[in-house]
């Protein structure tokens, strides 16, 4: 069972399964948890300590407008001492240094008594119970990374069961970690760095943690390229275009996005083969991708058409680093619409956008830090194995990435010119087939011998009478001259 199981074994399943009917159509809910053990020491007593600024300038930066924000102090429940201890909500970034600024450090049983401890799981456990309320929610934890709940000796052993617990609990669906240096020194303890961590509990957060990040205001604050300890399956490469090699009519680019594949080409120059020249830049920061198979699918809503990626395995692929693949595939030509179909004509000559997906596989995975960053984490935490809350879990050999795919198909003008002209010229011709019904025309006829002038309108018939007044037949007319249609027995009737 999960260390967060083990807190709360009643509440693991609700939590997962109840996480989207309970959430708000509100933006996701957001705790700042803040350390004040006796570990902290230096963080509260060194006047140069920047750590209480640090934390009001992230949840600055997190929080939007409407966000619910609540500010925690955590240590471990100790005689008096509760914790975590609520210091109020905040609903703005304004609000937070007041709060902070009293904050000092937790004491196990009063003013005099020893400083408390800490235990990680109890504030994490309570965070999601009382103030989430089993909804889905942020979690933002700023520590010194010793966690040591009874005053254990242990710490190393206590923080490989929180580690674990970040890694395998199926409630955090994203973890990372923002490892920063922040030496401080104080009357009894030191201490070089400083370590924030950011939990999304459900998916829903695990969406608003991703929006956050993308808007950049966070990265004006924590300059540092976050490390992903959580998923370690979804999104670990990128595809990066380069080229087409089978044919120069069809340009490759990236969209702003930096993830979506764009492909631009005239409807008359599409080839249904692509061989794409590009490069697969390891996102997994920070691991290394030591070895992995790569396969892909190209996705046109329902269906899935095969990839062929060569070579097909990478190895040694650094955090950030890219190897140059190729990519073969055939584009769904039947999905392509013709020149002359609906959607191009209703483009008048412009692009047409054909959306897909390419689903990037790597299997067998296997991930690894690099030496560079464990000599790095152990002169920011030095005494604690602190790359072990990097090691992913061996279970986790598979990874997929789905990255969008447009088609941008360039339609010419001509056919739209061609219906526009036939359009015209039939409009036309029905004008002038009005103009000519509307106009009447004189005939010379001759009744039973008799030389007489009628008149008469295109598309009309006429009786011609004799000079008694009885019918002696009838004239028909279309576009041009009149034509007799019948005459009666003893008469006759003739044109001219």
């Amino acid at each position: 069972m999960s260390a967060l199981g083990r807190l709360f074994p009643k509440l693991t399943v609700a939590l997962v399964l109840g996480a989207a009917w309970l959430a708000p159509a509100c933006a996701v809910q957001q705790a700042f948890l803040v350390q004040n053990s006796g570990w902290m020491e230096p963080f509260y007593t060194d006047p140069d300590s920047q750590f209480k600024p640090l934390i009001a300038a992230v949840a600055g930066a997190a929080a939007s407008p409407g966000d619910k924000l609540t500010l925690l102090a955590f240590s471990q429940t100790s005689g008096t001492n509760v914790s975590p201890l609520a210091l109020g909500e905040i609903g703005t970034a304004g609000t937070v240094m007041p709060s902070l600024a009293a904050l000092g450090l937790a004491r196990k049983g009063g003013p005099n008594s020893a400083l408390a401890d800490t235990d990680f799981q109890e504030a994490i456990g309570s965070v999601i119970r009382t103030t989430f309320q089993a909804r889905p929610g942020i979690i933002w934890i700023f520590t010194n990374n010793k966690n040591s709940p009874g005053n254990d000796p242990a710490t190393a052993a206590r923080n490989l069961d929180f580690y674990r617990m970040l890694h395998l609990e199926p409630s955090i669906t994203r973890t990372l970690v923002f490892p920063l240096k922040m030496p401080v020194q104080g009357k009894k303890f030191a201490a070089r760095g400083l370590m924030v961590y950011a939990l999304a509990y459900g998916k829903e957060a695990g969406d608003e943690l991703n929006k956050i990040l993308a808007n950049g205001r966070l990265s004006a604050i924590l300059t540092r390229q976050p490390a992903r300890l959580k998923p370690v399956d979804q999104d670990g490469v990128r595809i990066v275009p380069e080229s087409i090699l089978n044919t120069p009519d069809i340009k490759a680019s990236i969209g702003r996005d930096q993830r979506t594949l764009v492909l631009d080409v005239e409807a008359s120059k599409l080839v249904p083969a692509v061989r794409l020249k590009a490069s697969l830049e390891n996102l997994f920061y920070p691991y290394l991708i030591g070895h992995a198979g790569v396969q892909g699918t190209l996705r046109v809503g329902q269906r899935t058409v095969p990839l062929e990626v060569t070579p097909a395995n990478i190895d040694n692929l650094a955090p950030g680093e890219r190897k140059s693949i190729e990519v073969n595939f055939k584009l769904p030509l039947e999905e392509v619409p013709s020149a002359w179909s609906r959607q191009s004509m209703a483009a008048m000559g412009k692009q047409v956008t054909i959306p897909m997906t390419v689903d990037v596989g790597l299997s067998d995975q296997q991930l690894a830090l690099p030496d560079s960053f464990k000599a790095e984490m152990a002169e920011l935490f030095p005494g604690d194995p602190i790359s072990d809350v990097f090691v992913p879990p061996a279970s986790v050999r598979v990874s997929m990435t789905r990255v969008p795919l447009l088609v941008r198909v360039q339609y010419p003008m001509l056919p739209v010119l061609v219906v526009i002209g036939a359009v015209f010229a039939f409009v036309a011709a029905l004008l002038g087939l009005l103009l000519l019904s509307s106009r009447s025309t004189r005939y010379a006829v001759h009744v039973d011998g008799v030389r007489r002038q009628v008149v008469l309108k295109p598309f009309r018939s006429l009786v011609i009478q004799d000079g008694e007044g009885n019918p002696v037949g009838t004239l028909r007319r279309g576009v041009g001259a009149p034509q007799v249609s019948s005459v009666l027995p003893g008469h006759t009737l003739t044109l001219g």
